[in-house]
């Protein structure tokens, strides 16, 4: 079903952004809600009127898909189908963003932080339609660059997906992608119920860099 070809979607946006999550993204306790709490409501406002969030997805075979890492071969293991996916919030929040560093940084920061949560919502909305149009059970997401699977991935998974002409989603040549606020992954499909796999602290690439390590947490609590 839906297997080979390509599937895009315009997502819808809602209102509120998960204030704790944010707050949590500015590095900000909860405390600091009430000082924030007028900036984070324009900045909602604003990335909602600016998003144009737009996906893709192809179902491949996992033996098509160029990878390397342990991190995302674990991740895939059970697994012989792959959604390969795309989403973006469009340039309009680019420029938003952009803006915003010329005139009032510490939106600009704002914004940028509540972006992030609203790119992941989109993903998790697009995930959930992925999910009810595909037949077997679905991993979650594991994207270029998460664990030791190479950032250096991030243009042949945009390719997988003709991310340019279905969405606008473009990639640098040091692997960012156009626009900023956008996701790819490879989400596991398989015959039985599969969760994936987190990838570990030792696995992952920014080990030695990592603030939540440095402070004893994991990326996946």
């Amino acid at each position: 079903k839906n297997r080979g070809s390509f599937i895009t979607m315009n997502i819808a946006v809602t209102a509120p952004l998960d204030r704790k999550r944010w707050l949590a993204a500015l590095q900000s306790g909860e405390e600091a809600l009430d000082s924030l709490q007028a900036q984070m409501d324009l900045a909602e406002q604003q990335l909602l009127k600016a998003a144009d969030p737009k996906a893709v997805y192809r179902i491949m075979n996992k033996a098509d898909i160029k990878r390397e890492g342990v991190s995302i071969e674990k991740h895939l293991a059970e697994c012989e189908k792959v959604a390969v996916m795309g989403a973006t919030l469009g340039m309009g929040v680019d420029d938003l963003i952009r803006r915003a560093q010329i005139q009032d940084m510490s939106m600009a920061v704002i914004l940028d932080c509540g972006a992030s949560l609203l790119i992941e919502e989109v993903c998790d909305t697009f995930q959930a339609q992925i999910d009810a149009q595909t037949d077997g059970y679905l991993t979650a997401r594991f994207s270029p660059g998460y664990g030791d699977y190479p950032l250096e991935y991030q243009p042949l998974i945009i390719r997988y997906i003709d991310g340019p002409r279905k969405i606008g989603l473009n990639v640098t040549s040091n692997n960012l992608m156009v626009p900023r606020k956008s996701v790819t992954a490879l989400i596991g499909i398989s015959d039985h119920p599969v969760t994936g796999r987190l990838a570990t602290c030792g696995e992952c690439v920014l080990r030695e860099k990592c603030t939540l390590r440095k402070e004893g947490k994991f990326c996946g609590d």
